[in-house]
C-alpha cells in the first residue's frame, strides 16, 4: 500500500494502518535520535515519544509538504525540546553501556568512539543537519523545512560540520579492525 493511502487510513481511524505507518519509521527515527544522542535507550524513549506525537498530530498533516518532511519536523523539534529540557535539569546519569553491539565495521568504529565521538562533539544543529543529510538523505532544503531554519544556514552547518568532523578523524583509517 502507498504512503498516500496509509496516511489517509491512519487519518480515518485505520488501527493496521496506522501500526503499519509507525512501523515503515520507527528505524529511520530511532537512528535520527540515537546519531544525536549517542545513546541507545534514550532513542528508544525519544523514538517512542515522538511516534505519539505523531499519532496525535496525524490529523493535521495535509500532503502540501512531504510526509518525510513533515514527521521529521516533528522528530527535530521533540529533540530540541529535549535539550532545552536537558540544560534546565542534567541528566545524572549519561552513560548508555548496554546498548546491543552491532555487527558492521562502520558500526564497531563508532563503538570504538572514532565517528560516533566526534558526531558528538559537534554542536547540536551541526550535527542534527549531519544526520539528517547523510544518514536520512534529506536535501538541504528539506532540512531547512524540517528545523525552521535558512537553507543557507542549513549549508553552513553541514560545511562546518564536516569540517570538524575531518580535523578529528585527520589519519583515521577505514580499513582498520
Amino acid at each position: 500500500m502507498q504512503e498516500s493511502e496509509l496516511i489517509r487510513r491512519a487519518q480515518d481511524g485505520d488501527r493496521d494502518a496506522m501500526e503499519e505507518l509507525l512501523n515503515t519509521w520507527y528505524t529511520p527515527i530511532f537512528a535520527y535520535f540515537y546519531k544525536n544522542t549517542g545513546r541507545y535507550h534514550l532513542a528508544k524513549d525519544l523514538t517512542q515519544e515522538a511516534l505519539i506525537k505523531t499519532v496525535l498530530a496525524l490529523n493535521r498533516y495535509r500532503p502540501r509538504a512531504p510526509f518525510k518532511s513533515w514527521l521529521f519536523a516533528i522528530v527535530s523539534n521533540h529533540l530540541k525540546n529535549y535539550y532545552r529540557t536537558l540544560s534546565r535539569h542534567p541528566d545524572p546519569d549519561p552513560l548508555d553501556e548496554d546498548a546491543p553491539a552491532a555487527n558492521t565495521a562502520f558500526a564497531r568504529s563508532e563503538q570504538r568512539g572514532d565517528i560516533g565521538a566526534a558526531l558528538a562533539r559537534l554542536p547540536p544543529e551541526q550535527r542534527e543537519a549531519l544526520v539528517l543529510r547523510f544518514y536520512h538523505g534529506f536535501s538541504m532544503r528539506e532540512i531547512a523545512a524540517v528545523t525552521g531554519a535558512r537553507e543557507t544556514t542549513v549549508k553552513a552547518r553541514v560545511r562546518y560540520g564536516l569540517e570538524k568532523m575531518k580535523q578529528e578523524l585527520e589519519g583515521y583509517d577505514v580499513n582498520e579492525p
